[in-house]
This record gives C-alpha cells, sequence and structure tokens, in this order.
C-alpha cells in the first residue's frame, strides 16, 4: 500500500501534474487523525524509520490509507477513505458512471495506414467488472426524479446582476425591465388570486417560472 513514490524522489511518475503529486503525497506526520474541511480525514502517521522499497527509502508519509483485513481478504492494493460529506456519492457510483476502459493503440508507420477510429475505440473497449455486474443486474444507469428549482431571495434592487467587462450599463438595463423569480411572485399575487394560497417557497409545485418571459405560469 505504499504510493509511487513521485516528486523529488520520482518526478516521471504518472500521478505527477504541474512538477506536483495529484495524489498530494507525500502526506505530512501527524499526531493525531483530524476531520478535514472537504469530508476526507486527515489520518495520523507516525513517524518510522524509512524502510528500503524497489530503489528507493519511504516512510509512513507515502502510506496510502488501508484496511489490514481487506488487503489480505481480496489479496490487493485496495485504498480505503472514511468519507463524512455528500462526496460519499462518488464513491457508491464513480466506477459506475465513469465511462468504459479502453485500451490506447499508436501505430508508426513510414507508410499510409488505413485508421479506423470508431472500429479502433470498439475493439479497444472493455467492461471493467463494477459495470459488467451493474448491467447484468440491469439496473437503470440512469434515473430522474423531481426537478430542484432554485428561488431568488434578495432585497428590493438588489437582485444578482451577471455581466461582462465593460457591459455594465446594458446588464442593469436589462435587470431593470426583468423579473426575478422573487419579484415575478410579488406581480403574480397581484393578478392571481389563486396564488394567495401558496408560500413562495411551494409556488413552484403549482406555477412554471418561464425565463424568456420571467413571469410564473399555472401548470
Amino acid at each position: 500500500m505504499v504510493h509511487g513514490p513521485c516528486g523529488i524522489i520520482n518526478p516521471n511518475a504518472p500521478c505527477m501534474k504541474d512538477d506536483e503529486c495529484s495524489k498530494q503525497f507525500p502526506k505530512a506526520f501527524r499526531e493525531e487523525t483530524e476531520e478535514n474541511v472537504n469530508g476526507y480525514s486527515v489520518y495520523k502517521r507516525r513517524c518510522i524509520e524509512p524502510v528500503r522499497v524497489g530503489k528507493h527509502y519511504i516512510d509512513n508519509r507515502w502510506i496510502v490509507p488501508y484496511n489490514p483485513w481487506l488487503s489480505k481478504k481480496y489479496n490487493a492494493h485496495i485504498n480505503v477513505e472514511v468519507c463524512a460529506s455528500v462526496k460519499s456519492v462518488k464513491y457508491l457510483y464513480k466506477y459506475v458512471y465513469k465511462g468504459h476502459d479502453a485500451a490506447s493503440i499508436t501505430l508508426k508507420n513510414d507508410d499510409r495506414v488505413n485508421h479506423d477510429e470508431i472500429l479502433n475505440f470498439l475493439d479497444g473497449r472493455y467492461v471493467i467488472a463494477p459495470e459488467a455486474m451493474w448491467r447484468l443486474s440491469e439496473f437503470s444507469m440512469s434515473d430522474k426524479s423531481h426537478t430542484v428549482i432554485r428561488l431568488a431571495v434578495h432585497l428590493p434592487e438588489q437582485q444578482a446582476i451577471f455581466f461582462k467587462e465593460r457591459q455594465e450599463n446594458e446588464a442593469v438595463e436589462r435587470a431593470s425591465i426583468k423579473d426575478t423569480t422573487l419579484t415575478a411572485w410579488f406581480k403574480l399575487n397581484l393578478i392571481d388570486e389563486e396564488a394567495h394560497e401558496y408560500y413562495y417557497a411551494d409556488i413552484p409545485q403549482y406555477y412554471v417560472f418561464d425565463k424568456p418571459s420571467t413571469k410564473w405560469q399555472k401548470r
């Protein structure tokens, strides 16, 4: 369960991006495990005497978080992370939805080559185990539930305005003639007595906000 090594020890490692490790190795030594702001734990790493792995000497800073029981049971490199945020969804579904793995093949020849890009893609494609299980079980690859509508909340004449540089005046003029979901709701209540029965947060269940006209319309 050793990462790399990379960095100044091995600058040609696959994980190196812009002269830095994309996985943030080597990690820092720590006395205690801490919760990070993005939901990933920062694990305790004791300072131990370096040991030789291949051509390099490495210490605890290069060890990938793992579970000894899982590694021994499956005899494999298994990265185990505690994820305490909404990012845990990524670990549940990313390997099913990340797309097909493929073998990349490059042909080099001085003569002209009849290169069929589509056929090469199909021949090089292979289905990984999680996706194969998902498809054999006939699980849905996608699903759609209710629509989430973001309702604007702002003080009078303080709605958000988006504009490009040196086009501020045009943006202000457009905003003066267009309503937000909030101002359109106020106008809806002036002309539609039925709208009086619903709170602002409930209005999307009964009306649809038409963006071109910036008006609420009954479903």
